[in-house]
């Protein structure tokens, strides 16, 4: 039985026919513990998660660990210093993440049809906010489209794709590359990329930097993001060794913090770059390296239609093919 305030979503009566009764037990689980799995999984801090949670940390420390009573395995390394995820943990992440990316599908298509709502397009933003294409896009299609409910959401770090991987974002505008089989994506936008340091730091006064100059410093590691994304933002490429880390964040905002501090250094496209005023903070145009595409993406075998009008909207304010003009190729 669930304890108060949880739901079983796996188990129960019903789902042990046929199984046995450790498999039964191993796949008792509810929301609530998926998601204090995942917060304490992305922050590696049982204060902090419970802190971003609003809950008390015993109540989900005890969550935790019954969590991993269902599952037979432990999920996390615990020291009086640090906080880590096991191998097994590691592992099981991407499928609690994806249970709950189809709770939340769930739950927005229980809203839509209790309310017979009108067709809904979910857009995902991944850093890509600031960018000028962004605000201009999402006028332009909700007066074409009035009848079409735009939801959009930002996501950090640890999902450059938007939430096309875990299928909560219909369409999204990102910054590939990604590791992202079966999607599909138009480049609407390129932008220099500019590396993030303390304002007192020596290079701070520069108009621009070769990568080599900044290629020692210690950088941020960005941690529980995806690799191919994470190599293109430390220019992966071009190194000869791996970078040398001075801190580690999930956010923007925890690599601002770093390079504020001095601790590390890390790079933003130039839309993060000019903003707003970053106190305490510089950037310096990194000269020899790529810049960072901004692209419309989308999920190859489920394409909604006011998607489909949105890809090619996009298409067209970035004179880039529209979907409709690929396909007469």
């Amino acid at each position: 039985m669930s304890a108060a305030g949880e739901t079983e979503v796996l188990g129960g009566p019903t789902a042990v026919v046929g199984r046995s009764p450790a498999l039964s037990a191993a796949t008792r689980m509810d929301l609530r513990q998926l998601s204090y799995f995942v917060a304490v999984a992305e922050d590696l801090n049982f204060t902090h998660a419970a802190r971003r949670l609003n809950v008390a940390q015993q109540s989900l420390s005890s969550a935790i660990a019954r969590l991993e009573s269902h599952l037979g395995f432990a999920l996390f390394e615990r020291s009086s210093r640090a906080v880590g995820l096991t191998d097994r943990g590691s592992r099981w992440l991407p499928h609690a993440r994806e249970l709950l990316a189809v709770a939340e599908r769930c739950a927005a298509a229980a809203r839509d049809i209790a309310t017979d709502a009108a067709a809904t397009l979910r857009i995902g933003l991944a850093a890509t906010a600031a960018v000028e294409i962004t605000p201009k896009l999402l006028q332009a299609f909700a007066r074409r489209y009035p009848d079409v409910r735009l939801l959009t959401k930002h996501y950090g770090l640890e999902d450059p794709t938007g939430g096309l991987r875990g299928h909560t974002s219909d369409v999204a505008i990102v910054r590939p590359p990604f590791t992202g089989t079966g999607l599909d994506l138009i480049v609407v936008a390129t932008e220099p990329r500019f590396v993030a340091l303390g304002a007192g730091h020596p290079l701070a006064n520069r108009q621009g930097v070769t990568f080599a100059e900044i290629a020692e410093l210690p950088w941020i590691d960005v941690v529980g993001s995806d690799p191919v994304w994470c190599g293109f933002w430390r220019v992966s490429e071009r190194r000869t060794r791996p970078p040398r880390f001075g801190a580690q964040g999930h956010t923007l905002d925890d690599l601002l913090d770093a390079a504020r501090t001095g601790r590390a250094v890390g790079l933003v496209p130039a839309s993060i770059a000019s903003a707003q005023r970053w106190p305490g903070l510089a950037f310096v145009e990194v000269v020899d390296i790529a810049g960072s595409e901004v692209a419309i993406a989308w999920n190859s075998a489920d394409l909604p239609a006011p998607a489909r009008d949105f890809v090619d909207l996009a298409a067209t304010l970035s004179d880039q093919p529209t979907l409709s003009d690929q396909l007469l190729r």
